[in-house]
């Protein structure tokens, strides 16, 4: 047996819950390939999943220091392998010793848990008669213990792209571009580590779901290394070596899951004890060297199936846009002659304009110096002072004698006339057929812009692909789970191939959610009439040019108190905020960004990366996302995301001086304003600060909600036209605006690019009711600037926090402690509202709680109690005792500013 070097460690918390989480997944996996070993059709697989297993758990046990575990994990290993031929008869005597291998083991890990260490395995195994049956199972079926050659024994296996193709597809180039993105990353002069932990945690999470659990133990050792140095566990320069480190491994896993490389089970468990020892605070062993690959790393490009058929149709578009692009150049090619015989004529004009002007305008440019012919002595001599011959004079007077009547005379007005109507004639002509001409290519550009459209359509189906390569992966990971029921309907709804990652990811985090946050025990399931086991159900259909999809399950629902508690902890929202919400609003508090209710940290939950990144993601592909829950009933998640939109069809209208557009798959109707406007209306004239036409127009907008569709009515001054366009991300800077699906460039009447903003409707109703809400806010304008009165015996917070007050428009006067607070009010010092610490010295905040509504003067001031005793027993007393509101500190700044406005009386507001 391969001994194990046993190098005692000692483990925190976090390293020995990733150990055991590690362990009590191969202890499950060594359970579940025993069940198997009984069906013929799965006993070869199952075998070499036990090999498989036990050489996994003994690699782990040995390199966290358990070598017990270690050996009895290297004896089943040893039983297992070469046994491909092993007879139905042998089943029974292999099942006795797992089932106490397998027993000895988690009795080690239930000790490891409690903090006692492994125990003595070998002892339990004996205690159990587990060396008796390993006896008989090898007199029984003798065979020899050699460990196995990877070269020769081992059965060639295929990569598991190659099993997996259809996961592969999906998954493999998303694998591959999340290790770019942390590549790209870490390679940057200040690393976002907010950035990198959650693109650690998305590949473990998605390697997790496929089954590529060598790449999900990589992902999830990066994950805690950039969590501790997030956190200023380790210092950055130290992770960062390790950091790399991870990179290659997980390249190499990629490459090996490709049939690239050999195995990379020991490279992974060798990072994870480096990783595991640097957060122990010992030195991590050798760095793990880059892996063999190409060195040119190849861009990840999107692929998808398409149809034969289809493609056949795009191909005959294709001819056809060839063919017309053939006509165009046709018609090109008459436009250019036409603008030649325009050229000719306006040369004709100038040459014609510029003679009568040197005849009539100018008469000193005539050559001669003179516009008659001339008479006197200069009539009989050349150009050049000579004489002019006999024979041209005799030919001069014979021409003198017709007369008028005799031989037509043109004089200038003449020659002018005539060679304006033959260039009108010409530009007739021309005119004629420029009109043809533009005629023709009207004709023209409305065949090719209906091409082109067929052409976008068949295009924009050939990267839809069906719901079910989404949801493939959820069926395999649910199958590997006991404690719930998945269900899964409309998996033949259709959904952009780019969208099939992120929402895969996404759904993933909801199922992990449903299980570990909404799973009861089978005795709280049966008290509440449900069935044992947790029933998750996800449906999909497409309505509108959007994929719906909800994630519902049967659960305990979300934990409202809960929630409200982290949100007041994490300075979110104040107590008394808190106490206002509806279940409704306080169920949005989920989307918080690095709240979890979770109560400890495990690979599945508890790091508060969660609901905010399922948001973030489906926001990213231009959706929103809708949660309803009822505390004991469960909770439906459901997203909402463009099918494809890359190229669309917009309504644009204008609003004031601006161009804005909507969706017109959303469009439900359009009319004149008359009368009153319709109640919930939003008048997009309000929300850009423009002035309202003097005839106003209603646009009807379909409206998605959690409890079906509505209708969203827009107030806007004209409807313009319908516009092809290329709908575009909002950007970094337009992005936070809820209200905008994206942007896109449109041409006015001269030709001239300008932007435009597409709207989201969804997002318009919420931005209009905030803008009512505050507008109701400004009906009572202030009268008189509030002073605060801040009591805490600390002199920083008093400066620091007595600062942020007078940026907002407060006077502030500070105390030091209680008393000192008490006496200024009982003196007649003036304060509109309180704000408190609870921990001070001579009087504490709880007693000056108390004094000043003991006090009639001071009944109803406004007290606020800020302190970082954030717990329900203080947060419960203090209300008890009259606290008006209750503050985490430190608070957020536009936290505390909303929450002291609000209780300040009528009139009294900060400057």
């Amino acid at each position: 047996m391969t001994s194990v070097p046993y190098n005692p460690v000692t483990l925190d918390a976090d390293l020995t819950a990733t150990y055991l989480q590690d362990a009590r997944s191969v202890t499950a996996g060594l359970e579940d390939a025993t069940v198997d070993l009984w069906m013929p059709t799965t006993r070869l697989q199952a075998m070499e999943t036990l090999w498989v297993l036990g050489h996994r758990l003994q690699g782990t046990a040995g390199l966290y220091g358990y070598p017990q575990t270690a050996a009895l994990a290297g004896l089943l290993e040893r039983l297992m392998e070469g046994r491909a031929s092993l007879p139905e008869t042998a089943v029974p005597q292999i099942t006795e010793v797992l089932e106490r291998a397998v027993s000895c083991m988690n009795m080690a890990l239930d000790r490891i848990e409690r903090g006692e260490g492994e125990g003595d395995v070998g002892l339990m195994f004996a205690h159990k008669d587990g060396p008796q049956h390993v006896t008989a199972l090898l007199k029984a079926h003798p065979f020899e213990l050699k460990a196995r050659d990877a070269l020769s024994d081992l059965r060639e296996e295929q990569p598991f792209a190659v099993i997996n193709a259809p996961i592969w597809e999906d998954f493999g180039p998303e694998a591959a571009e999340l290790t770019a993105a942390l590549r790209q990353g870490l390679d940057s002069d200040t690393p976002d580590l907010t950035a990198l932990f959650r693109a650690a945690h998305t590949l473990k999470g998605s390697s997790a779901m496929v089954g590529l659990q060598d790449l999900a133990d990589t992902g999830h050792a990066l994950e805690d290394l950039m969590s501790s140095a997030r956190e200023d566990g380790i210092p950055l320069d130290r992770a960062l070596p390790l950091l790399e480190d991870g990179l290659n491994v997980a390249e190499a896993v990629l490459a090996h899951a490709e049939g690239r490389l050999g195995s990379q089970t020991d490279r992974v468990q060798t990072y994870r004890a480096s990783v595991a020892a640097l957060l122990g605070g010992q030195a991590p062993a050798l760095p793990v060297t880059a892996a063999p690959t190409d060195t040119a790393r190849s861009e990840t490009r999107l692929s998808v199936r398409v149809d034969s058929a289809r493609l056949d149709g795009m191909l005959d578009d294709v001819a056809g846009l060839v063919a017309s692009r053939a006509r165009l150049n046709g018609l090109f090619l008459r436009q250019q002659a036409l603008s030649g015989s325009l050229d000719a004529a306006h040369e004709r004009v100038q040459r014609t304009v510029r003679d009568f002007e040197e005849r009539y305008l100018n008469p000193h440019l005539t050559p001669g110096g003179s516009m008659g012919t001339g008479t006197g002595a200069g009539a009989g001599m050349g150009s050049a002072g000579t004489a002019r011959p006999a024979g041209d004079l005799q030919l001069q007077d014979r021409l003198a004698d017709f007369g008028a009547l005799e031989l037509d005379t043109y004089d200038d007005l003449n020659i002018l006339a005539r060679a304006v109507t033959e260039l009108s004639a010409d530009l007739t002509e021309i005119r004629a057929q420029t009109a043809q001409g533009i005629s023709a290519l009207g004709d023209e550009l409305t065949s090719l812009e209906k091409l082109t459209r067929q052409l976008r359509v068949e295009l924009s189906r050939a990267r839809l692909l069906p719901v079910s390569r989404v949801t493939a992966p959820l069926h395999r990971w649910a199958g590997r789970r006991d404690d719930l029921t998945l269900t899964i309907h409309g998996e033949d709804s259709l959904i952009d191939a780019q969208h099939a990652g992120p929402l895969g990811e996404a759904l993933l985090h909801l199922l992990t959610n449903a299980a570990v946050h909404g799973g009861q025990t089978p005795a709280e399931r049966e008290a509440h009439g449900k069935p044992g086991r947790l029933q998750v159900s996800v449906s999909a259909r497409v309505a509108d040019g959007h994929l719906s999809v909800t994630v519902q399950d049967d659960g305990r629902g979300l934990n409202f108190e809960a929630l409200r508690q982290r949100a007041l902890q994490s300075g979110h929202a104040s107590a008394g905020e808190l106490a206002t919400y509806t279940d409704d609003q306080t169920a949005q508090l989920v989307f918080l960004p690095g709240l979890s209710t979770a109560g400890q940290v495990t690979q599945e939950a508890g790091r508060g990366v969660g609901m905010d990144a399922v948001r973030d993601a489906i926001a990213r592909m231009g959706g929103r996302v809708n949660l309803r829950s009822q505390p004991g009933q469960g909770t439906a998640i459901t997203l909402h995301v463009p099918v494809a939109q890359q190229i669309t069809d917009v309504l644009v209208m204008r609003v004031g001086t601006q161009r804005v557009a909507i969706l017109a798959s959303q469009m439900q109707g359009m009319s004149v304003l008359e009368g009153e406007a319709p109640a919930g209306s939003v008048d997009l004239n309000d929300l850009w600060g423009e002035a309202p036409a003097s005839v106003r127009y209603v646009a009807r907008v379909a409206l998605a909600g959690e409890n079906g569709a509505g209708t969203l009515h827009l107030l806007v001054d004209e409807f313009l036209s319908l516009e092809e366009i290329v709908l575009r991300p909002a950007g970094t800077l337009l992005g936070s605006l809820e209200y905008l699906s994206g942007m896109t460039t449109l041409n006015d009447a001269a030709g001239r690019a300008f932007p435009a903003a597409i709207l989201d409707p969804a997002g318009l109703a919420q931005a209009s009711a905030r803008g009512v809400r505050r507008a109701e806010r400004r009906t009572a304008a202030p009268t008189d600037t509030a002073h605060i009165l801040l009591v805490d015996d600390s002199l920083s917070v008093r400066r620091h926090v007595g600062r942020s007050l007078e940026r907002f428009g407060f006077t502030v006067t500070t105390a030091s402690d209680g008393q000192e607070a008490l006496e200024r009010l009982l003196a007649g010092e003036r304060a509109d509202l309180l704000l408190s610490d609870l921990e001070m010295p001579r009087m504490n905040g709880f007693e000056l709680l108390r004094a000043v509504r003991s006090s009639p003067a001071h009944t109803g001031l406004p007290v606020v109690i800020m302190t970082t005793r954030a717990g329900e027993k203080h947060q419960q007393l203090a209300m008890e005792l009259g606290a008006s509101d209750y503050l985490a500190k430190p608070a957020e700044e536009r936290l505390l500013q909303r929450r002291l406005t609000a209780l300040l009386p009528a009139g009294k507001v900060s400057a």
